[in-house]
């Protein structure tokens, strides 16, 4: 495996969901149940993005927790262990030195005292895909898209308790004023997250790379462990009923080459990015 860590930049890929939907999945169906009905669409999204550069392959494991899943036909389990697989397959077709991280999303319900589950509840649901996904061998474990600090803590204390020693990775979302979701500001975010031992944090989701630049300096300012910026393709618009990111791949590559020259380390992509942006980022970054 790639070592990340002694890198001055690492390339993260970017959309999953995009190309999915591009590719047929259903609005509403579950991608992650995809890693085990149409695995050649997934391969050959891993496989574009490796084309493109990517040093950090993601598995399509966003929504594999029990509630994400509560009206599917597998288990988060079952569906890591596909995801992982996939991911590694493509990475030992592409004979590159890559990482195969183990993505970790929201469990799309709250905890207390904004909802019904306890943080020990939390825990124990994100420990269901973190063992798998470990057994299955990934090789670092990326936490993202969280927007309520308490989910993101309880997400690194499972990956710390049960993800066998790998490092993690937590990326949360934040408006442009950098605040969650829940009114929490990143340097908060930031301070919590380093003293619970995550190996790198930043964001992801939530805005444009034009918003990160802004943001950088605050960031910069606190953090004192690597940084991953993995933006949007711009903010989503919405035009005929359908949400658009309008960001192409070379204006997109140019603010990306901004975050990595401000000292960010990790750069990749979310919703609307597509390999065509990260081959861009690659190049930009030379």
């Amino acid at each position: 495996m790639i070592d990340l860590f002694s890198k001055k930049h690492v390339v993260f890929d970017g959309a999953m969901g995009t190309l999915l939907l591009e590719a047929g999945l259903p609005a509403g169906a579950s991608p992650d149940s995809w890693n085990i009905t149409h695995p050649d669409a997934i391969l050959s999204i891993h496989k574009a993005y490796l084309e493109a550069g990517a040093e950090v392959i993601t598995t399509n494991t966003f929504g594999s927790n029990k509630p994400r899943q509560k009206r599917g036909s597998y288990s988060p389990a079952q569906l890591t262990e596909a995801g992982v697989r996939l991911a590694r397959q493509a990475v030992e077709a592409s004979g590159k030195d890559c990482a195969v991280a183990l993505d970790i999303g929201p469990l799309g319900e709250f905890i207390e005292p904004m909802g019904d589950l306890t943080e020990e509840e939390a825990i124990e649901l994100f420990r269901e895909p973190i063992e798998a996904g470990v057994a299955a061998g990934a090789e670092c474990i990326v936490i993202e898209t969280m927007c309520d600090l308490t989910e993101a803590l309880c997400a690194v204390t499972a990956a710390k308790q049960y993800g066998g020693g790998l490092p993690v990775i937590c990326t949360l979302s934040y408006d442009p004023n950098g605040r969650l979701m829940t009114g929490v500001t990143l340097e908060k975010v930031v301070s919590a997250l380093e003293d619970a031992g995550v190996s790198a944090l930043g964001c992801n989701c939530g805005v444009g790379p034009a918003q990160l630049v802004d943001l950088l300096p605050r960031f910069t300012a606190c953090a004192h462990i690597p940084l991953v910026m993995q933006p949007n393709a711009g903010l989503p618009e919405f035009r005929d009923g359908q949400t658009v990111y309008l960001v192409g791949p070379e204006e997109y590559s140019s603010l990306m080459k901004s975050l990595s020259d401000g000292g960010v380390w990790g750069l990749g992509g979310c919703c609307g990015t597509t390999p065509a942006h990260i081959e861009a980022l690659v190049a930009s970054l030379g």
